[in-house]
């Protein structure tokens, strides 16, 4: 159990009271992205007066896409869950889902969602943390192969970079994707891969109860988890396209490019408060490509953001809430049992 209590203190680390004040440093940093962007933009085309000839309806369907957006997410939260633990809840699933969500706006590549395992007090939360682990790898090796495709089309078609001068990076890239998937869709061997590096470790970073999480897992599963995922990430590039189409003109193929791009790219540079800024700045790049307005896709980010990451995570605060009164509770049993103990000792 201590080996367990360590490693689950590693993983929750990013939203331990300590840390708030970077969370702080980078919002501020957010906004002040978002200032000079909005002020660099402006300089050319209004950003305001696009705003005004917004189209609501799109606006509208954007929110209504954010019941499948999350339905999704939920679904395979679920399986996932239920694949070790059969008796969990559907209140149990949705629940840690949106903590993870609130957690995950406030830290760099939303690893906050990492800390899912924390809402449940009747289940091992290493294996759930290592469940919540495939989940994230599952949406990362998406991401990374969609944009890195996008990216290479992009590079070819559009002479956003010259091919000579980033091919060694290219190439690895490509390398590190390939890798990746060979490991994902060959659950038996990434288990024993994972023990051999387990047995490397020092002792006290001993994460054989995580890894333990695989040992259901099967190459179905996996198929049935990345399926959803890019279910989710479909859902997630139409809702850009839509917020787009409310300010100007774009076709899906390329706003499927630019968001995929954007998405990829952002990841490796996680450094403000829900990546405000760094989602808007990349945005606006990839989108101008194709010379799609950077006001339109300015304000389209910015509703992206209140939308999928905003509203979702102010929701989740019921559940932290909820946590950090069940853990008081906890704490105030176990000193009273202490307490107790003590007592009957003298």
């Amino acid at each position: 159990m201590p080996q367990s209590k360590t490693v689950l203190r590693i993983i929750s680390m990013p939203i331990s009271k300590r840390n708030r004040w970077i969370y702080w440093i980078k919002l501020l940093a957010g906004i002040a992205l978002v200032v000079v962007l909005f002020q660099e933009i402006n300089r050319r085309e209004s950003i305001l007066s696009v705003l005004q000839e917004t189209d609501l309806a799109n606006i509208l369907l954007c929110i209504m896409l954010l019941i499948p957006n999350i339905f999704l997410a939920f679904l395979k939260w679920r399986y996932l869950l239920r694949r070790r633990y059969q008796d969990t809840t559907s209140y149990e699933v949705f629940g840690s889902l949106l903590f993870g969500y609130t957690l995950g706006l406030v830290t760099p590549g939303r690893l906050g969602e990492l800390a899912r395992g924390l809402f449940f007090t009747n289940k091992d939360r290493l294996i759930i943390t290592g469940l919540n682990l495939l989940d994230k790898a599952a949406n990362q090796i998406v991401i990374f192969t969609l944009g890195g495709i996008s990216l290479g089309f992009m590079i070819l078609n559009q002479n956003i970079w010259e091919v000579k001068n980033i091919l060694p990076l290219l190439l690895t890239g490509s390398l590190i994707i390939i890798i990746s998937w060979l490991i994902i869709l060959n659950p038996d061997k990434a288990r024993r891969l994972l023990a051999f590096l387990n047995s490397k470790l020092p002792r006290k970073f001993n994460f054989s109860t995580l890894i333990s999480a695989y040992d259901q897992i099967s190459l179905k599963d996996i198929l049935v988890v990345v399926g959803l995922t890019l279910a989710w990430f479909i859902v997630i590039v139409l809702q850009y396209h839509i917020l787009v189409l409310a300010f100007t003109d774009a076709a899906f193929t390329e706003s499927f490019q630019a968001v995929t791009a954007m998405l990829f790219v952002k990841t490796l540079v996680p450094l403000t408060f829900g990546d405000l800024g760094i989602r808007e700045g990349v945005s606006v790049f990839f989108y101008s490509q194709f010379g799609v307005s950077q006001a339109a896709v300015f304000n389209a980010s910015l509703l992206i953001f209140l939308i999928n990451f905003l509203t979702p995570a102010l929701s989740g605060l019921y559940y932290v809430l909820q946590v950090k009164t069940t853990n008081g509770l906890s704490e105030e049993a176990s000193l009273d049992q202490s307490s107790k103990e003590t007592a009957a000792d003298i």
